[in-house]
């Protein structure tokens, strides 16, 4: 609970020593944050005992976390209102859009005509979305695996040859622990798709095909939260564009 709401709820119990001590910090909320416990006190013309005393009356175990909710406080207000839903909007439009410029057909192909696809994902969201991936492309008759793990990417990738086919899914691309198995599939001549955020990155640079999502980053109190959905929306289109082959063209 914040200290404005925490300072209603007891401040008709409070004397008015106490109550102008609300009112101050309530009006400085940033300058009290760096104070130390005895300078407020001295501030306030009180002493640290009171202080103390009034912050274990507001339900908070001691100063340093009075001072903790303080900040909060702050960086709430600081975060600027935003419509969250509109972020969304734009950001699987972004992916579409970016979608729109690729020419399927050789990707598509590579991937129908290798004798394994292999897939593998570098974070938590992109794994969850990289599960549904693999069984949307399963169900179309295209045999696949995910890989889980470094370690295991690393060991699978000594068996591949450049009949297989790798797709990594990865947000910044430059995830250390994929740069020797990049490296290794490069030099056995074994294609790659790279899915990421849209940029340069190390992944990109050495991958065969790209194909890229939009994210969107919002802050929530003092984090800022990356909204991957389009994480979902690319890796359906790549199923949806290999479905249209595997049922219609093939």
């Amino acid at each position: 609970m914040d200290f404005d709401t925490q300072a209603g709820l007891i401040y008709s119990t409070l004397n008015d020593n106490e109550k102008d001590m609300i009112q101050y910090i309530r009006n400085h909320k940033a300058d009290v944050v760096d104070m130390p416990i005895n300078e407020l006190a001295n501030v306030l013309l009180s002493s640290k005992s009171s202080v103390l005393r009034l912050a274990q009356k507001l339900g908070y175990t001691g100063y340093s976390e009075l001072k903790y909710s303080l900040k909060k406080d702050i960086v709430k207000k600081a975060v600027v209102p935003t419509d969250l839903v509109e972020k969304f909007r734009k950001e699987i439009d972004k992916t579409f859009e970016y979608a729109s410029q690729v020419n399927f057909a050789p990707l598509i192909s590579e991937i129908h005509k290798a004798r394994q696809v292999m897939l593998y994902a570098t974070g938590f969201t992109q794994n969850n979305y990289t599960k549904q991936f693999s069984s949307e492309l399963f169900m179309a008759g295209r045999s696949n695996y995910i890989v889980s793990g470094e370690t295991n990417f690393e060991i699978i990738s000594h068996s591949l040859t450049s009949d297989d086919f790798v797709i990594i899914i990865s947000l910044s691309g430059n995830t250390p622990g994929i740069r020797t198995v990049v490296n290794e599939l490069n030099m056995k001549d074994i294609p790659i798709l790279s899915i990421t955020e849209l940029g340069k990155n190390f992944l990109v640079e050495n991958s065969d095909y790209q194909l890229y999502y939009n994210t969107t980053d919002f802050p929530i109190e003092e984090e800022h939260i990356i909204s991957m959905n389009a994480v979902g929306i690319v890796l359906t289109i790549l199923v949806r564009k290999y479905q249209e082959f595997a049922f219609f063209d093939e």
